[in-house]
């Protein structure tokens, strides 16, 4: 079969704009934050991209293609391609994406071919000053709307824990595994470190530790949580 690609371009008018990648817990400056054997053809975001100068910006959320090219229609390569000298070396400034949404470059095991209607659901937004962190919370609402359900006469009147500074978002929110805890993961969503104190509701916690993966419970947490840049803490809260 014939080769196919489908791109949706996005050439915002950001004057000296730079743009930012989301990418799981951090953020990308392409070309300056890749290594140099990194590929420049296509990059992936996580759920944002946002062009901004020092007074102004967009910020584009994609909900369901995740591939984007930068500048240019640069996801041109067909089939397996082990020259290296036809990969994409540089990456220049550019306020232009595109979203690559699909297409048949590759030889695969399967027939590349999709009927029906296909949906690509992009949102955008205008802002002042670049905030990553905004960022965040703006497209996390897109990919983890809330879920809306009763709660009874009993619900509580106050959220269970409420985190500050904003930059610091709660990633997870659930029982530890022995049954005897909450897990809490904050994560500094912000390009600078961040002092985190949470705040809880009716059920306060017998004790608060720092935590790792496991969610077991390691050092007693301060008052006021240190998290660097980009960074991700877990936080065990103890329960009668």
């Amino acid at each position: 079969s014939s080769k196919e690609s489908r791109n949706f371009a996005f050439p915002f008018y950001v004057p000296d704009g730079e743009m930012l990648v989301d990418v799981p817990r951090g953020m990308v400056r392409p070309e300056a934050d890749q290594m140099p054997s990194a590929c420049k053809n296509w990059l992936t975001a996580g759920r944002w991209v946002d062009v901004s100068n020092k007074k102004l910006g967009v910020t584009w959320v994609t909900l369901d293609a995740p591939l984007i090219q930068v500048g240019e229609l640069s996801a041109r390569l067909l089939n397996s391609q082990t020259n290296p000298d036809v990969w994409r070396k540089e990456i220049k400034p550019s306020q232009r994406l595109y979203s690559w949404a699909m297409n048949n470059h590759w030889g695969t095991n399967y027939r590349a071919y999709q009927e029906g209607p296909t949906v690509f659901r992009f949102i955008l937004r205008p802002h002042r000053k670049p905030d990553p962190a905004e960022a965040t919370r703006f497209a996390t609402g897109f990919s983890q709307p809330l879920v809306v359900c009763s709660g009874g006469p009993k619900a509580p009147a106050t959220p269970l824990v409420q985190v500050t500074p904003d930059d610091v978002v709660v990633t997870a929110l659930k029982p530890s595994d022995d049954g005897k805890a909450l897990i809490v993961r904050l994560f500094n969503a912000s390009a600078f470190a961040q002092t985190a104190k949470l705040k809880w509701g009716s059920r306060s916690p017998t004790a608060v530790f720092l935590s790792d993966t496991s969610g077991l419970p390691l050092n007693a947490a301060p008052g006021k949580i240190q998290i660097p840049a980009s960074g991700l803490v877990t936080v065990r809260a103890e329960l009668d």
